[in-house]
């Protein structure tokens, strides 16, 4: 039995719907409206949101579920794992990788120089790894080949340290080279999400995903730090070849946990050529072009985090100089910013999908501030306290900003979407060097303190001149 409906919406009779076991119940007046509201396209100046996908029936969650509602999907139980292997691994290599670079050289310009090495690749192939997104019908064989070589990777820098080899141009190999591998992988981990759980739970889904990242941010570089110094309490890089075995234990778990999440099979219609990859990938590009919100999501993203990223790459440097830290005491710094960053991801879980521009606008605001008082602090303990507060504000910038782009962007287009938000970085780490180089003339506080109040100045704009604050 269906409605009939006027033309202002309202339902003058009940609907009977089909479960899936085939029994029939009636569905009230408020829930035909509801749905018939959640997929209809709503349109942002002149970029549509994708209707409510039909991946699973969607009830919203209440009490604790609202935060944690995507762990009730088994499937994305195993992807979360999966993940949580793989930041555990970057998260240890933040730390060891600037520790072992400013060890062997002393240099701000090679921080910079490692971030250069790591983001080429990023900015010259992540278009290529967006087209391979939309290309395949697996994703997660993608992103498994892509942890299985960063598990390789990494296991040769250990084999470099314990045979004495280790030189700092080694270091910028292994970082060139995980480049090309996230640069062609990343795509399609970012776009994987939203098939596991659905578009109803994407927001909630990567706030949980950001949660496990910032977890393993507030305990992996602490970890790293505390044993690097139990192992070798003096100055040098002894002891860091079995951070590095560890990493690539942690990248082989998550290879393992990517086999249990299921494969969605999508059927080809034509044989791949090279042509019709770059058909689509011209494609892609023109459609970003033409949607203005997709433009504005992208374009924005990219100054914010250009802004707000290069104090963290210089951090190794700004620990030994200006606040002389040790490595435990590096490792805590780089921690303790997940705590911040562990309560941010868990707001951003439960806030559903309302007002989601606005409070991305409004976190990169705060980081922008407190990085100004980040970069004239020179106490150990206020700078900590400092950078819990960085914590929350990179949280809710690195969430939504990439939940507003998948949101916005039309399913066939998504891969090519993330692969455009990914190679920004790539961008992103080439203005990191050009601030490290700066560092290296006026000392990391001028430089570091120029980029906030380049943020700060960006942010504003964003929230006075465009429609990002109106975004959902």
């Amino acid at each position: 039995m269906s409605s009939s409906r006027d033309r202002n919406g309202a339902n003058s009779t009940p609907t009977t719907t089909t479960s899936q076991n085939g029994s029939n119940r009636a569905v009230t007046t408020e829930e035909s409206t509801r749905a018939t509201e959640n997929n209809r396209n709503v349109t942002v100046g002149d970029s549509p949101r994708p209707p409510r996908s039909p991946h699973a029936p969607f009830e919203e969650p209440t009490g604790i579920w609202r935060t944690f509602d995507s762990l009730r999907n088994p499937d994305f139980r195993w992807f979360i794992a999966s993940m949580f292997g793989h930041f555990a691994a970057m998260n240890t290599q933040m730390f060891i990788q600037g520790y072992m670079i400013y060890q062997l050289t002393g240099s701000y310009s090679y921080l910079g120089l490692i971030a250069l090495v790591q983001g080429i690749p990023m900015l010259l192939l992540s278009v290529f790894g967006g087209v391979l997104a939309d290309s395949v019908s697996q994703k997660k064989y993608v992103v498994q080949v892509g942890q299985a070589l960063n598990a390789v990777n990494t296991a040769v820098v250990a084999m470099w340290i314990m045979t004495d080899m280790i030189v700092a141009e080694h270091l910028l190999i292994a970082a060139f080279v995980q480049g090309i591998i996230n640069a062609l992988q990343m795509p399609s981990r970012q776009a994987l999400t939203p098939e596991v759980v659905g578009m109803e739970r994407l927001t909630n889904a990567l706030g949980l995903s950001t949660a496990g990242m910032n977890f393993n941010r507030l305990v992996m570089p602490g970890l790293a730090g505390w044993a690097l110094a139990a192992i070798n309490p003096d100055d040098g890089i002894g002891g860091t070849q079995y951070v590095y075995i560890a990493m690539s234990a942690l990248f082989v778990m998550a290879v393992i946990f990517m086999f249990k999440v299921p494969t969605k099979p999508v059927a080809r219609t034509s044989r791949r050529t090279i042509r019709t990859s770059i058909d689509e990938l011209s494609e892609g590009i023109r459609y970003m072009r033409r949607t203005p919100t997709i433009r504005l999501l992208l374009l924005s993203n990219l100054a914010i985090v250009m802004a707000s990223m290069p104090y963290f790459q210089l951090l190794p440097g700004f620990a030994e100089d200006v606040l002389d830290a040790s490595k435990s005491q590096l490792g805590l710094m780089m921690s303790i910013q997940g705590i911040g960053s562990l309560g941010g991801s868990l707001f951003i879980a439960s806030m559903g999908a309302r007002g989601r521009g606005k409070t991305m606008l409004s976190s990169s605001l705060l980081l922008g501030i407190m990085l100004v008082f980040f970069a004239w602090s020179t106490n150990y303990w206020l700078t900590c306290g400092i950078l819990v507060i960085v914590g929350v504000g990179q949280a809710g910038r690195m969430s939504l900003s990439n939940v507003l782009v998948q949101s916005y962007s039309d399913e066939s287009y998504r891969g090519r979407v993330m692969s455009i938000y990914m190679m920004e970085f790539g961008l992103t780490m080439l203005g990191t060097s050009v601030v490290a180089l700066f560092a290296d003339v006026v000392g990391p506080q001028w430089a570091i303190g120029a980029t906030a109040v380049m943020l700060i100045v960006v942010v504003l704009y964003l929230f006075t001149r465009t429609e990002m604050p109106r975004l959902d």
